[in-house]
């Protein structure tokens, strides 16, 4: 995908809207038109080093621009240049001089990076066809939006001067468009507040999260938080958001970063931005979190992770809480509380990181640029396919606090007491929500998710850089995609369906610049639960004290590995938590308001409630052999760390570091040794994720021991059938006692300085390793060799 280099000389002549984009690129004021420029970031992703901008790249460009392919990508401007110009003088009333031009890249970057990429990697023939197409749709979608803005401004806009007109501002979100190429869109208002115009007949916020400017509640949190506690004092979030004058759209407030916004990791020239709160503050969020948990899970509200979800303030409130700014898809079979999307799912087959509620604070986006610019070694610019997870500068779902400790981990008894607190409420208040639910049901809808997005995206991609040649088929064999969701990805867009909350058929909806309609659609095979909303959820039927049980128990899992105390009690909170292993454990919460204390008690296969007098003696602790299994381990790989990165700093020629590593993992082995006759392996299930890598580390490291080592590898092998351990485990301990038996290794795991650095030992059938790696969750033998050399350029021996 290269494009020419920079020319030199008189730069070439070009239609009017492009001199203008050329000239703004000279400028450093249209660079986000064109994709970005890449390099290297932090633990193996890539990030953007710059966007386009100055003479060089102005010449770049300009030079590609006159190659016949990007034809179609000029016709896109010319239209969309020609369409500013007269929206402007038609919609002067709600658009401020200056704002729609063909040069700003926050209104038409997203489209014009799709068109430019397509022009140079696609077929001409179905390119002129595909972006002709995207400009038509990009100026139906932009005029409807723009109609809606000037007829609701008059009679259906709120009286808070932050959202007095006229727009200042536009910005285009840049993922995937839905019916027709329309986009989210962000309103910079003159009054000093941002609004989000949704086009889409999902309103889950208005149902759930809508606050009115006066009156009496308008939704059902709303409801909630004017009700009295139950057992606590909750707070579930709310937000300005009001329907549009017509079906099919809804305006809503933007929420911004709150106050405590810092960096919460750093490594080397980066910086990870995201909510850092004292612990007191941190306490108090998390038991927000925790009642918004369990309103997700009860009534059925899924797909909330990164993105959809986000942490921040509103306008004269500085309390920071969680808030679902995506709520579209609700009234869903939950049997999980992984389900909801705020939680990795333990048994997934992929890691699941971008869920709503991060407990790392890791560099990798889940979004970012499907194609980028890279510096060539002369220095030229060429475009390639980003392979690598994009790296994030800022982040809405990882809270940490200032003692460096990231997610609810720490904060456990305090989430927990927030999922109680609003449990006992909504199985209080259960007629008025199944009452408000069922007066405010006519006329809304819920989306209907058929399959996971990246299905979709996966399908789409190829057909973008194909100009539109491609036709839209699944990635896997295992997906067939039926005549609607075809019609909508042909048209690029991602597939998106609805369905009234009284219930009927799967609805597609038609695209502008036809008015709001909805088309029946076939949507088999539904899931054996029904699509939503599920009559059991709108009349409340799950809200029974005992069938919070679920959602606490995979609350605690998803954070075991976090709890700094296994065994605590929280008098703040009236909370007493013991947790025996990933799944087993119980909590009791004290109910002061009946003169009661409430315990669940659970393992993986049971939930058990137990309600007792507040008086009443505790729940025995039971022995606990696991907790204790799994502090040793976590204590041991931290002394192994705190000696061996000293030693591999140092080339691994110390000698007395060496001996008391040694000394460290020979007496670990001998007790581990004991812990699996007793046991078993001690995978995730008992000991939780940390402490098992842990395990399988010091397995890996040691010397001799043949026969425990051998048995523990056989041992991993049976545990990660049954998903209790990573096969990359396996992979490592399977390298590493081969290489102790002299004989090649399988997986390319282990290194020897050869020449002064690191290559791979021997490898048993070389030209097939990277599908072995593959098939136990590993990268390319090139990726990990390029990432081991940076991490030792100075080897003295083999990799420890």
């Amino acid at each position: 995908m290269d494009t020419p280099p920079d020319g030199a000389g008189h730069e070439p002549e070009l239609p009017p809207a492009a001199r203008c984009v050329i000239a703004a690129v000279r400028d450093g004021t249209a660079g986000a038109m064109f994709p970005p420029v890449i390099t290297d970031g932090p633990d193996g992703t890539v990030t953007t080093d710059r966007h386009l901008a100055g003479e060089r790249d102005a010449r770049m460009l300009a030079q590609a621009l006159t190659d016949p392919r990007f034809t179609p990508f000029l016709a896109l401007l010319d239209r969309l240049d020609t369409w500013c110009a007269d929206a402007a003088r038609r919609y002067s009333d709600v658009i401020s001089e200056g704002v729609l031009k063909i040069t700003d890249g926050d209104i038409f970057g997203p489209v014009a990076c799709e068109a430019f990429v397509a022009c140079a990697t696609g077929g001409p023939h179905y390119t002129r066809e595909r972006v002709a197409e995207w400009a038509a749709r990009c100026e139906a979608f932009l005029t409807l939006f723009l109609d809606r803005l000037q007829r609701d401004v008059k009679s259906n806009w709120p009286r808070n001067p932050a959202f007095r007109g006229p727009v200042v501002g536009l910005w285009t979100h840049g993922e995937e468009t839905h019916n027709g190429r329309q986009r989210v869109l962000r309103l910079d208002c003159a009054g000093g507040g941002r609004i989000a115009y949704k086009p889409r007949p999902a309103d889950g916020e208005l149902l759930f999260t809508a606050q009115p400017e006066t009156g009496p509640p308008t939704s059902v949190f709303g409801l909630l938080n004017q009700a009295p506690p139950a057992s606590g004092e909750i707070r579930l979030p709310t937000l300005a958001c009001w329907p549009g004058s017509a079906p099919g759209y809804l305006w809503q407030e933007w929420i911004e970063p709150p106050a405590q916004w810092a960096p919460i990791r750093a490594d080397g020239p980066w910086r990870l931005t995201g909510t850092r709160l004292t612990p007191a503050e941190a306490a108090r969020f998390w038991h927000r979190a925790g009642s918004l948990t369990a309103a997700a899970f009860a009534f059925g509200i899924t797909d909330l992770i990164g993105g959809n979800v986000v942490t921040g303030t509103r306008p004269g409130d500085p309390e920071p809480l969680l808030h679902p700014i995506d709520l579209e898809i609700y009234l869903c079979q939950v049997n999980r509380l992984h389900d909801t999307g705020l939680l990795y799912d333990p048994g997934a087959d992929t890691p699941q990181h971008h869920v709503g509620l991060e407990t790392t604070a890791r560099w990798c986006s889940a979004e970012g640029p499907p194609v980028c610019w890279r510096a060539e070694p002369g220095g030229a610019l060429a475009l390639h396919r980003r392979h690598a997870a994009h790296a994030r500068t800022e982040t809405r779902t990882v809270v940490a606090d200032t003692e460096g400790r990231a997610g609810y981990g720490p904060y456990l008894p305090a989430m927990l007491r927030g999922m109680f607190d609003a449990w006992t409420l909504m199985c209080r208040r259960r007629p008025e929500i199944r009452d408000f639910l069922t007066a405010h049901a006519p006329g809304r809808h819920v989306r209907v998710l058929r399959r996971p997005t990246f299905q979709y995206y996966d399908a789409l991609v190829p057909r973008w850089l194909s100009g539109g040649g491609a036709a839209p088929h699944p990635a896997t064999p295992d997906v067939r995609f039926d005549r609607a969701e075809l019609a909508q990805l042909r048209r690029m867009d991602v597939p998106y369906f609805v369905r009234s909350l009284g219930g009927g058929p799967v609805l597609a909806v038609a695209p502008p610049p036809q008015p709001f309609t909805t088309i029946p659609v076939a949507a088999r095979p539904a899931p054996e639960a029904g699509w939503p909303p599920l009559p059991g959820l709108l009349d409340g039927a799950n809200l029974t004290l005992a069938g919070l049980g679920v959602a606490l128990r995979d609350a605690a899992e998803h954070v075991f590995d976090d709890v700094p105390d296994l065994d605590v009690t929280d008098e703040a909170h009236g909370v007493r938590l013991r947790l025996h292993s990933p799944g087993e454990g119980h909590v009791s919460f004290d109910w002061p308001q009946t003169g009661r204390r409430v315990t669940y008690l659970w393992n993986r296969h049971t939930i058990r409630l137990r309600i007792d007098t507040a008086d009443a003696p505790e729940v025995p602790p039971d022995p606990a052999p696991a907790g204790e299994i799994r502090s040793r381990l976590l204590r041991l790989d931290r002394l192994d760390g705190a000696l061996r990165v000293p030693w591999a700093d140092g080339g691994m020629t110390d000698t007395a570091l060496e001996d008391r590593l040694r000394t460290l993992t020979d007496a670990g082995l001998d007790w581990l040794a004991s812990v699996v006759a007793a046991h078993g392996w001690p995978g995730r299930a008992l000991v939780g994720a940390a402490a098992s890598g842990a395990a399988s580390r010091l397995v890996q490291h040691a010397e001799g021991h043949r026969d425990l080592r051998h048995h523990c590898l056989d041992l991993m092998r049976q545990a990660a059938e049954k998903g209790d351990v990573p096969l990359r485990d396996v992979a490592y301990l399977t390298d590493a006692l081969r290489i102790d038996d002299g004989r090649p290794q399988v997986y390319g795991t282990k290194f020897e300085p050869v020449a002064g650095r690191l290559e791979p030992c021997p490898v048993e059938d070389p030209d097939h390793v990277d599908h072995r790696r593959a098939a136990m969750g590993l990268d390319t033998l090139a990726d990990h060799t390029a990432r081991i050399r940076q991490r030792f350029p100075h080897p003295g021996r083999k990799t420890p």
